[in-house]
């Protein structure tokens, strides 16, 4: 069947179980028989769910043994078998234990269990995450937000086994990225049409900005326990931002129980990896814990003479000296070796009109030898939060980031009959970076209406030091490249002038935001905040620099409308800024700051009683000041106005015992609506499809007996896009991939997996201003061992 048919049945197929019951993730249970409360306990803490008991209801009851690999639902059912309680899922997800009912009777207050009793955790059960703190900077439900959230959960990375972050969002609506040849280099995304990459600082850790520029090195997805995403101008909380939103990498904490998991892959291409990840308390009394989570891999790609080498390791430790505060300490180090894959024009590929020679898909056009990607990457930092009493607590994190990148490659130009013309690109680049970000959370009532008080101040300094060397003119290409008969044959020297830049800046707001809820149906939003901005650009070719400051106040109102049958209408208007951290380092000139504002209406259901969130949402989404980069060139150029307006679908969650599921439609229609050059007005957006849907399900085999199965498919669309219009002003054809995957566990520490990406291996092209061809189909067998 071919893929573009398989993909409208899957969703059709999907869509025909969204009204089943709920259901979470399974675990392994070895219970012995015992006092009833601690078999609750026990099960809170082995699940991660929240349990709720009235301790007179169970005092004196014992349960039978637990035993198997079961859902909590279903530990909790053997457990109270024979009792005379039941179990009840509250509305906010909980799971209840109940005395049956009677006429009258004394209510107590219930107790609740938290597996990790970690202040700042956000709620999740399998693929759905509950609520976020991304969007409000406190522990919000996600129906009670009026903007745009996706959350990809670690669950969920778990079953896609997602290799990098461009795989964990490729699910997610709205969300584009170029292929992993190029991803495995650079963080760098759009969502709803405009740049949220690294460059932008769109790339958040825990809350906080990470790289300082596209290519400080790409973030491991292994040692993430979660990834939101926050769609449309968010400076209110984050600061200087792309009106596209951001993305929040959440680091894998240290867990109050022991969690010990080390895995093997093998795979084409020669892949191996190695992965572990511990856990677990490191004194009796639980004031102190760790998690030290690394990975180790060595593989070709399916271009000779590329690499796809990685070392991550990331230690962390949690000081909690009493219920009310928190000190985590977190680290990492990693190296990447790689190449960079070069841009080429769409009339180079084999996508191109033209007569004569073109690129091959696997074709290698650097030099052995010369192209490479070598960066290392390393952050240090902590996460602090102390509980004053029930009303009031404060949050204070900071972080120190360093990326050192070494990177050669030549690029592709023309083509001469046979003869392929190349460039010199020889780049050696330090970044560095200090964020921190400190604030007061106060709740307090005025009868009928609550408050949510959040008052803060943010701070970021980056310095981005880049020596480029660059071919400028014919008498400074590298040799050329006989596509009809390829003979690697080295290079030459490289006569180019260094066009590089040093780039220092500082970043500072201050911020206050109220969440107000009336009479728990009604709930505003309402933020601002003051940005300032300086940056100085010194120019290494000429000495000239650039400096500029910038200052901007910038809002967000929103209001949702919390129904009881689970629907939660919501409206909002936010702002973002951004000041252009870029420059022309021939001219040493600086940009004015790009400006953002977002009009959004959506609606999210959360059905009572269920694991599963839908959402919907329509948004016109603009930006001033718009910046453009000439790839071949290498300039930058500032235009006027771009506009981005679209709708996004978007269901996730645990539908059945057996099934989750995230589905995503995103329709996009981003156009220069404003330019200098006349011919640019209307002009469609490069790389920005008009639709794109994506899903993917996860099905445990229980029906058949074979609860160790679970089977894993999924289908990405990505609808037709457009280059730049003087290379090829044609449509780039549209295409759909296919991932499976297929998991056994062998028994309660085993678990064998296997897992394909773009299964019927279609070709595609993926292009922007310039364009590169998609992954080929891969395959990954491993092996987890969990204890």
């Amino acid at each position: 069947m071919h893929p573009n048919t398989l993909f409208p049945l899957m969703v059709s197929a999907c869509l025909a179980s969204v009204s089943a019951v709920a259901a979470e993730s399974v675990h392994d249970y070895n219970l012995a028989a015992g006092p009833l409360a601690d078999s609750l306990i026990a099960i809170g803490q082995v699940s991660g769910r929240q349990v709720l008991f009235i301790p007179a209801d169970v005092e004196g009851r014992r349960a039978p043994a637990v035993q198997g690999r079961l859902s909590a639902r279903e530990a909790l059912r053997q457990s109270l078998e024979g009792t005379g309680l039941s179990l009840l899922v509250t509305a906010s997800g909980a799971l209840s234990v109940q005395a049956a009912a009677s006429g009258a009777g004394l209510t107590l207050d219930a107790t609740s269990i938290d597996a990790n009793r970690q202040l700042a955790q956000d709620q999740q059960d399998g693929y759905l995450a509950r609520s976020s703190s991304a969007g409000t900077k406190t522990r919000t439900e996600l129906v009670k937000i009026p903007q745009s959230i996706s959350v990809v959960t670690r669950d969920e990375l778990n079953d896609r086994k997602s290799d990098n972050l461009s795989d964990a969002l490729k699910y997610t609506p709205g969300f584009t990225s170029q292929p992993n040849s190029f991803s495995r280099a650079a963080d760098d995304y759009t969502l709803r049409g405009f740049n949220v990459g690294a460059g932008t600082g769109g790339i958040l850790r825990d809350g906080m900005k990470l790289q300082s520029n596209p290519y400080d090195g790409s973030v491991e997805a292994y040692g993430l326990e979660r990834v939101e995403v926050l769609k449309g101008a968010s400076s209110v909380l984050y600061g200087q931002l792309s009106p596209g939103g951001l993305i929040n990498t959440v680091s894998k904490r240290p867990t109050a129980t022991p969690l010990h998991e080390i895995g093997v892959e093998v795979g084409n291409y020669d892949r191996r990896q190695y992965t572990f990840d511990l856990a677990g308390p490191l004194d009796d009394q639980g004031q102190f814990s760790y998690r030290l989570t690394g990975l180790w891999r060595d593989s070709s790609t399916q271009v000779d003479h590329v690499d796809d080498d990685r070392r991550y390791i990331a230690p962390a430790v949690t000081w909690r000296p009493d219920d009310d505060t928190s000190l985590t300490l977190l680290a990492s180090h990693q190296d990447t070796y790689t190449g960079f894959s070069p841009p080429m024009s769409y009339q180079l590929s084999s996508y191109g009109s033209g007569a004569g020679y073109k690129i091959g898909r696997n074709q290698f056009v650097g030099e052995p030898g010369y192209d490479h990607f070598n960066n290392r990457m390393d952050t240090l930092g902590y996460l602090f939060e102390h509980r004053f009493n029930d009303q009031l607590s404060l949050h204070n994190s900071l972080r120190y980031f360093q990326a050192n990148t070494d990177w050669n490659y030549l690029i592709p130009v023309s083509l001469s009959g046979s003869q392929l013309l190349r460039r010199y690109s020889a780049r050696e680049e330090r970044s560095t970076g200090w964020t921190s970000d400190t604030n007061l959370n106060l709740t307090f009532d005025q009868g009928r209406v609550q408050h949510d008080l959040l008052l803060g101040v943010d701070y970021y300094h980056k310095t981005y030091d880049s020596h480029r060397y660059i071919s400028a003119t014919f008498a400074q290409l590298a040799p050329p490249l006989d596509l009809a008969n390829p003979q690697h044959t080295g290079v030459g020297a490289n006569t180019a002038a260094d066009s590089g830049s040093d780039l220092h800046s500082r970043q500072m707001g201050v911020y206050l935001q109220d969440q107000i809820t009336f009479d728990d149906t009604w709930v505003l939003l309402l933020g601002g905040r003051q940005d300032w901005a300086d940056s100085v650009t010194t120019t290494f070719a000429s000495g000239a620099r650039a400096t500029r400051s910038d200052k901007k106040a910038t809002g967000r109102i929103g209001l949702v409308y919390l129904a009881d049958n689970g629907l939660a209408p919501y409206v909002s208007y936010s702002q973002s800024f951004q000041p252009a951290s870029v420059s022309n380092p021939a001219f040493g000139n600086a940009f004015a700051p790009l400006e953002g504002e977002q009009y959004e209406i959506g609606l999210r259901y959360q059905p009572p009683g269920t694991e599963a969130l839908f959402s919907a949402a329509v948004y016109q989404l603009d930006q001033d000041n718009s910046l453009s980069l000439d790839t071949l060139t290498n300039t930058y150029v500032q235009y006027g106005k771009t506009r981005s307006k679209g709708l996004e679908l978007e269901a996730k969650g645990n539908l059945t015992d057996a099934l989750e599921l995230s589905l995503g439609y995103a329709y996009t229609d981003t156009h220069v609506l404003e330019d200098q050059t006349a011919s640019n007005v209307g002009k469609r957006i490069e790389g920005v499809p008009y639709h794109s849907a994506s899903l993917w399900a996860s099905y445990r085999l229980s029906a058949l007996g074979l609860d160790q199965v679970r089977l894993g498919a999924g289908a990405r669309y990505t609808g037709t896009t457009r280059t730049t219009p003087s290379a090829y002003d044609g449509k780039i054809p549209a295409y759909t991939l296919v991932d499976a995957l297929v998991s056994y566990d062998v028994d309660a520490h085993w678990q064998v997996q296997a897992k394909a990406q773009n299964l019927f291996d279609r070709k595609y092209l993926f292009c922007n201003t310039t364009c590169r061809y998609g992954d080929e189909r891969s395959v990954i067998g491993s092996v987890t061992y969990r204890w």
